[in-house]
């Protein structure tokens, strides 16, 4: 749906355990001021949600979320996070994918731009089981990387804000990761980067809380000015999004059409500098791929994540307005469109994406073709097409068992397991469910 360009909803979901208190201070001191420019530059209403956690009992006897849900007023946001204190925690890890759960489920509005930040300088269970109290994972059942699928469909985008040095360096012994002498390091920057890119957020990386200010406006009016332009240009994304998943391309290559088809017609935007948060290839081509927290929790046993060496100089938020679409804002922008509803956009005028049941451009499988999704029907004339009544949609194909035939597209490497059923992913991968 589209996304009123004068609507924001903005919700914090902030670690108030006691390695906090600086960044609690920071956003309680800076909370009008923020708002009061972020509504002068982009002229916006604002509506705030606060999401507190910490972690559940025993390692923590306080509580493990507190929800303050949407108000349209500073004053009581404010009032809220002056009621935040910094106390609290066992163990390392804390109750990350509880607070995601209650920020997702906050009543967003469906036409507002959608921006959730997490701040956090711990892991959430789960993820290592060295030092965890609950290794398995969320003692809830939450699973933060689902939650992070349900926030794109949403269209809801996730920054996540990542206290370092805890966040890129802490320690956990040999029994349980055997690498090393003693111990290793055993950073989980990069699983934040992984839950940020699933939205198509950023990643931020901080050292000094007295410029967190400086990043939720820097942050925020980059994503007002992305989600405009995804709003003006979506036939323009949609077109390249389809073509890409047609040619078989990767995301990086879909990023740089994209991006040339903006340079092309001069689009700009606003953006925050954060070369520091530029996510790894781990982060988006294996932990973003995991089916679950317990998948992750696999790769990162054989796969021993890089340390964090980013210099606090490096953490420069400052924004930079009215520049060309960078080739990681495209990137981010294609991960966002590929969760598009491509039924609602009229593609009527793009000779490469025509296909209806009255005209378009015939499958070159014709009546062999296998692919029975809607994404790809829509789109594609086949011999049975004018056949409305046949069961070819994607209900009757999940509850359903066909025979594969003459499977054009590229195995998927996660197979059955694999997590992501969307229509760009189904139309490029074969999986052995589908």
């Amino acid at each position: 749906m589209a996304t009123n360009n004068s609507n924001l909803d903005l919700v914090f979901a902030m670690d108030c355990t006691g390695s906090m208190g600086s960044y609690i201070k920071s956003a309680t001191d800076n909370i009008r001021m923020i708002i009061d420019e972020i509504i002068a530059k982009e002229k916006v209403t604002i509506r705030l949600a606060l999401v507190e956690y910490r972690d559940h009992p025993p390692q923590d006897s306080t509580f493990v979320t507190r929800v303050h849900s949407f108000t349209n007023t500073v004053t009581e946001m404010k009032g809220w996070l002056e009621q935040c204190s910094a106390q609290g925690g066992g163990d390392g890890p804390e109750a990350v994918a509880d607070a995601l759960h209650e920020a997702f489920s906050l009543p967003w509005r469906s036409d507002a731009a959608k921006i959730c930040i997490l701040i956090s300088d711990a892991p959430p269970h789960g993820l290592v089981a060295a030092g965890d109290g609950f290794p398995s994972g969320c003692p809830a059942g939450h699973d933060s990387l689902n939650i992070a699928r349900k926030m794109v469909e949403k269209n809801i985008t996730l920054y996540t804000v990542g206290v370092e040095p805890p966040i890129g360096n802490l320690f956990y012994r040999m029994k349980t990761i055997p690498i090393g002498i003693f111990s290793i390091v055993v950073p989980y920057r990069e699983f934040f980067m992984a839950i940020a890119h699933i939205t198509g957020g950023q990643y931020v990386p901080m050292a000094d809380a007295n410029k967190l200010a400086q990043m939720i406006i820097g942050g925020v009016r980059e994503e007002i000015s992305l989600d405009r332009v995804m709003n003006s240009s979506k036939r323009d994304i949609a077109r390249e999004v389809h073509k890409a998943a047609r040619d078989g391309v990767d995301d990086n290559e879909a990023a740089k059409r994209l991006q040339k088809i903006f340079s092309e017609k001069n689009v700009v935007v606003n953006r925050m500098r954060n070369e520091a948060g530029t996510p790894s290839k781990a982060a988006e081509e294996c932990y973003a791929k995991c089916t679950d927290m317990s998948d992750i929790q696999q790769q990162y046993q054989q796969l021993i994540p890089t340390v964090s060496h980013t210099k606090a100089a490096e953490m420069d938020y400052k924004l930079e307005e009215n520049k060309p679409v960078s080739f990681e804002q495209a990137k981010r922008i294609v991960q966002k469109a590929k969760n598009w509803d491509y039924s609602s956009i009229d593609l009527s005028d793009d000779k490469t994406s025509i296909g209806s049941s009255t005209g378009g451009t015939p499958c070159k499988h014709g009546a062999r073709c296998h692919d029975r999704s809607d994404y790809h029907r829509a789109r594609f004339l086949h011999p049975e097409s004018s056949t409305t009544t046949r069961n070819s949609g994607q209900h009757h194909r999940a509850k359903y068992s066909h025979a594969d035939i003459n499977d054009h597209r590229i195995p998927c490497k996660h197979g059955s397991s694999c997590y992501d059923k969307s229509d760009y992913h189904r139309h490029k991968y074969s999986h052995p469910s589908s």
